[in-house]
């Protein structure tokens, strides 16, 4: 099943990584075919309906067949792309690193719980795809502050960078800013169907509050996680 649009023979990844570098996002237009984006937007309304309306995440392609999103991560011309990007803002040869995949459904009263988090990734390179965006109201935009912090060397530094993000006074901080219009915060009107790529282990980003009553819904995959082999990371984790 042809999962993506016919996109141009040769995609400037040059030019992309320049972009997240020097703007901190990329974006290619209409990356989705109409009819794949169809199918998966008819996916999400029937999933969101079975779960009585309410947030739902689903990590991984299982349980997504029928649709671009199942296949998504294994398209070739997608994955050169994202290798080519790497290799491109790093210097370094790709690794044969999985995708990490989610499709995340904000909906009903438990959205706002999932909305205005800033954090960081734990992967260099995040690609997300709108599937259902509302119309009306508050449309639940992407926020970002687009490289904010360096690559770490060791994961104990990316670990330490984490908890001075994800704590209360720092939360209310950055929720201020964006009250007041910060204009270091980047806003992100998103499309159905097109991708956006930015580096989301350097940006600190999270989504805008949307109305309970609709559905905001993306897909994203995550490329390469540098701490992937560190045992502190893994001790943390319980693994």
């Amino acid at each position: 099943m042809p999962a993506l649009a016919s996109l141009p023979a040769a995609i400037d990844t040059a030019a992309i990584a320049g972009r997240i570098a020097d703007e901190g996002y990329a974006v290619i237009e209409d990356y989705v075919a109409p009819d794949q984006l169809r199918r998966a937007q008819d996916f999400v309304r029937t999933a969101v309906a079975h779960n009585g309306g309410n947030y739902l995440a689903i990590n991984g392609a299982k349980g997504l067949e029928g649709t671009f999103l199942h296949d998504w991560p294994e398209d070739t011309a997608f994955i050169a792309l994202c290798r080519g990007i790497y290799e491109r803002t790093s210097g370094k040869s790709a690794p044969q690193s999985p995708f990490y995949q989610v499709l995340r459904c904000l909906s009903g009263e438990l959205a706002a719980r999932h909305s205005l988090k800033f954090h960081y990734d734990s992967y260099l390179l995040t690609a997300l795809i709108p599937i259902i965006i509302p119309e009306r109201g508050k449309t639940g935009d992407l926020l970002i502050i687009p490289n904010w912090r360096r690559l770490r060397s060791h994961y104990a530094l990316n670990f330490v960078d984490k908890i001075l993000l994800d704590n209360p006074f720092s939360q209310w901080l950055l929720r201020k800013l964006y009250e007041r219009g910060y204009r270091g915060i980047r806003r992100l009107k998103l499309k159905p169907g097109n991708l956006y790529l930015f580096n989301g282990y350097r940006s600190i980003h999270t989504t805008e509050a949307c109305d309970p009553n609709a559905i905001r819904s993306t897909a994203l995959l995550h490329y390469v996680d540098p701490h992937e082999g560190s045992g502190l990371k893994r001790l943390l984790r319980g693994g």
